[in-house]
């Protein structure tokens, strides 16, 4: 990377690193003009933009384009994984996957999938934090490919999903959590929300019981059964 090009990136670095996209984007799109058949790294931050934005399909061009360029990139791979799904072209995401996953076999090599899956999470509760819900999502959905059983990842999605007011996805998501861990009451008290928000409160009621059941210490299913009881004994 010659000095003026060094330059452009450790700009498009900093804004990226605070979050903006827009303005980093025009940098990353003139190193690659510049350098078609280099720097991986830079196509894959450009999918993450666009996958960020919404623009699936732009995504899904660079990411393979860094691939292309290093098909050792492991991140690059996991995030075609979450950009393909999200297409709904999940033979082609399963493909994907198992490429990667052909390439990751040692010990050490699981550890290091482990440690970022985490700081996925990690990066998705920040989001969370500042209200960003799609982009905590994403993150994941990011860590979701890396572990896909990680059942209170499952849980944090559906509470994005839930608050971003798609309850049918939540619903769907937060059910697959209960599957794969029936005794982890966190799904039970997000179900119970959205059955509320339905008009449902019987089967709100019923979650959060269940909840309650599974961990007595919940003391947010607790609180929600008390006040929904009372209301409807003013009925």
């Amino acid at each position: 990377m010659n000095a003026d090009t060094q330059n452009i990136f450790e700009r498009a670095e900093r804004l990226y690193e605070k979050g903006d996209h827009e303005a980093c984007r025009p940098l990353f799109e003139r190193i690659v003009a510049d350098h078609p058949d280099g720097y991986p790294d830079v196509h894959n931050r450009l999918g993450v933009i666009h996958h960020s934005a919404g623009r699936i399909e732009d995504a899904v061009r660079c990411y393979e384009a860094a691939l292309g360029l290093n098909p050792q990139y492991t991140e690059a791979a996991l995030n075609l994984v979450v950009a393909l799904n999200d297409l709904g072209r999940f033979e082609d995401a399963e493909q994907v996957f198992r490429d990667a996953a052909d390439r990751l076999r040692t010990g050490e090599e699981e550890a290091a999938l482990a440690a970022l899956a985490n700081r996925h999470v990690r990066m998705g509760d920040d989001y969370v934090r500042v209200g960003r819900l799609p982009d905590a999502m994403h993150e994941y959905r990011r860590a979701l490919t890396l572990r896909p059983t990680y059942v209170d990842v499952i849980c944090k999605l559906g509470t994005a999903l839930r608050k971003e007011g798609r309850t049918d996805d939540a619903l769907r998501v937060l059910g697959r959590a209960k599957e794969l861990n029936p005794r982890y009451a966190a799904p039970y008290v997000q179900s119970g929300l959205i059955y509320y928000k339905k008009g449902f409160l019987d089967v709100a009621l019923t979650e959060w019981q269940k909840a309650l059941d599974l961990d007595p210490a919940r003391r947010d299913a607790e609180a929600f059964l008390a006040t929904v009881r009372r209301a409807l004994l003013q009925l």
